[in-house]
């Protein structure tokens, strides 16, 4: 068993004979228990306001249907063909199995090999999400322009496989995401990851949202990068290796108990480890920590495995001493899809 300290807190991970990772259902190894009591409520940063400062804007754009060029000219040739048929009855079957073949060739061209347009795409986009979603959930929409009131914050990757709404059916107001390269959480610094902060504290203090979740995947190039990457001076990227590095501690526990199976199983095995690591970080922020001993927050852990089609969740459960500290954080496997 190895113990490490962030900020007073104590991380203690099991050895690797009883770490679950050797079984195919990985439980999370992560245990934590507080050496001093938790931030007073009263150091407690305060908003200035307490209603939503973020508002959704009406919608800037209705685009309406129309068609597109090349039916057009397609609907253009047809026309002049039954003017010459009009015109000359004998060209009747003749015509018709031209424009049959014409037709046919027409929508080859059209499926195989019509360029990519953006633009149209995600025009066609927003249409489809404003017909069968926006304008058949009003009662929605209107009560999110007065303001949101999530009940998860979630770190996700930007691995565009691995949208969380999309994986979880989240609903609009209902996830407050904050997605970055390898769903990282970095421990609390003012200066170094004031962006994470901001989300967290946001989320935390304003939101107060009942859950943060962080979700690992499968196949992540991050951890991939992470696992590969030698730290040992000389760097090949201008962030990459910087930001994935919040990660070490996963890459150190995965090579020191699993070093010997092959790099692809490695990579596995990390990316669950890194949640953890993720999971210990959000310890180190003041007003986490307040709402964790408040019990108006729990910690989350996800796995995404989109090859299989499969969804673990595991979190840190917290009990209290009469004196309000934590004691014997235990990390439960809640359920496997």
């Amino acid at each position: 068993m190895s113990t490490a300290s962030i900020n007073g807190w104590c991380l203690t991970s099991l050895s690797p004979s009883q770490s679950s990772l050797r079984r195919s259902t990985l439980r999370p190894s992560v245990f934590a228990r507080l050496n001093s009591s938790p931030t007073s409520s009263s150091s407690t940063p305060t908003l200035i306001r307490n209603e939503p400062v973020f508002a959704a804007p009406a919608p800037i754009i209705n685009p309406s249907l129309r068609e597109e060029m090349g039916k057009e000219a397609y609907d253009e040739a047809i026309e002049a063909l039954k003017k010459l048929l009009s015109e000359k009855g004998e060209l009747k079957a003749e015509a018709t199995a031209k424009v049959e073949q014409i037709t046919a060739e027409l929508q080859t061209a059209s499926s195989d090999s019509k360029p990519f347009n953006p633009v149209e795409r995600m025009k066609e986009g927003f249409i489809h999400f404003k017909k069968e979603k926006y304008d058949k959930n009003p009662g929605l929409y209107s009560e999110l322009s007065k303001g949101q009131s999530p009940k998860f914050m979630v770190f996700a990757c930007s691995d565009s496989r691995v949208c969380p709404s999309h994986i979880l059916d989240f609903q609009p107001g209902e996830a407050f995401v904050v997605r970055n390269v390898a769903n990282m959480v970095p421990p609390y610094d003012q200066t170094k990851y004031a962006g994470v902060g901001a989300a967290v504290e946001y989320a935390v203090l304003h939101l107060k949202v009942e859950y943060i979740v962080v979700i690992g995947h499968s196949c992540c190039g991050g951890i991939k990068g992470l696992m590969s990457f030698p730290y040992d001076g000389n760097k090949s990227t201008d962030f990459i290796e910087d930001w994935v590095a919040v990660g070490l501690p996963a890459k150190s526990k995965v090579i020191a108990e699993r070093g010997s199976v092959p790099f692809p199983d490695q990579c596995t095995y990390c990316e669950k480890e890194a949640v953890n690591v993720s999971l210990a970080n959000l310890l180190t922020y003041p007003f986490v920590r307040d709402a964790l001993a408040s019990k108006t927050l729990g910690l989350k852990g996800a796995y995404y495995d989109f090859v299989s089609g499969k969804f673990e969740l595991w979190g840190l459960e917290y009990s209290f001493t009469p004196s309000l500290s934590v004691k014997d954080v235990a990390t439960i496997l809640h359920w496997k899809l």
